[in-house]
């Protein structure tokens, strides 16, 4: 199996792999380990470059997990030739995409911490996001734009966790999805604790401190239903 580097540090931006298998038919490869995150809990796949030892590269449009084998695949522009099984790349991010994941990923969290219901989906895009709530109340975008950023600059560290499937199941106040199953990581349950602020089960990356999301702007508030409420947030990198 893959070993997936960015479990313990979403911050590594690269790393040296080699080629464990390819798929000519979906024209995709896995490697020993890799930096890239796969599509998953709404977060999406990695993007980035691939370079030979000859510095020969090509690019990585895409990152998802395979439903059966749980292998990472990485998907390779068609007009590129896959590489070969034993070849040794170095493989890396499209960096600033992914970090703008990572803070939108954050910033729904702690939307999960001020929203009185529980979560019924959510997505992250590139500098954008939302989460449906099971929720009737109104809200008020202005009102929700301040609290989220009050909550950012509170300066909270990120922290993993781990936590087994049964004391999960004793603490189910931990969990905020209705509709996605909770992550593990080597058969225990990840738990992403922003100090003081928000602890959920999750398999996404995130930044380590609340600080690095940045301003945020609660964009629009939609009724999907008559107990759902869409909130969307951007990221505010006008400055």
């Amino acid at each position: 199996m893959t070993v997936e580097l960015f479990q313990n540090d979403p911050y590594l931006k690269a790393c040296n792999a080699v080629v464990t298998s390819t798929d000519e038919e979906r024209h995709c490869f896995s490697v020993d380990k890799t930096v890239f995150y796969p599509m998953g809990g709404g977060q999406p796949g990695d993007s980035g470059s691939a370079f030979y030892e000859n510095d020969e590269d090509f690019g990585i449009v895409d990152t998802l997990r395979d439903p059966d084998t749980r292998e990472i695949q990485h998907f390779v522009e068609q007009i590129s030739a896959l590489p070969s099984v034993g070849d040794r790349l170095y493989i890396e991010l499209d960096w600033e995409r992914r970090y703008r994941h990572m803070r939108v990923h954050s910033c729904l969290h702690l939307l999960c911490a001020i929203i009185p219901g529980r979560v019924t989906g959510g997505q992250v895009y590139d500098g954008r996001g939302r989460v449906d709530f099971d929720l009737s109340d109104k809200l008020d975008k202005q009102q929700l734009t301040h609290s989220l950023n009050i909550m950012i600059v509170q300066d909270a560290s990120r922290s993993n966790l781990e936590i087994s499937y049964d004391e999960l199941m004793e603490n189910t106040e931990l969990l905020e999805s209705l509709t996605v199953p909770p992550p593990k990581v080597e058969g225990a349950i990840r738990l992403v604790h922003f100090d003081g602020v928000d602890i959920q089960p999750c398999g996404g990356t995130h930044v380590s401190n609340t600080n690095e999301i940045g301003f945020v702007n609660v964009v629009k508030i939609e009724n999907k239903g008559k107990h759902n409420r869409r909130i969307s947030i951007v990221l505010d990198d006008s400055d």
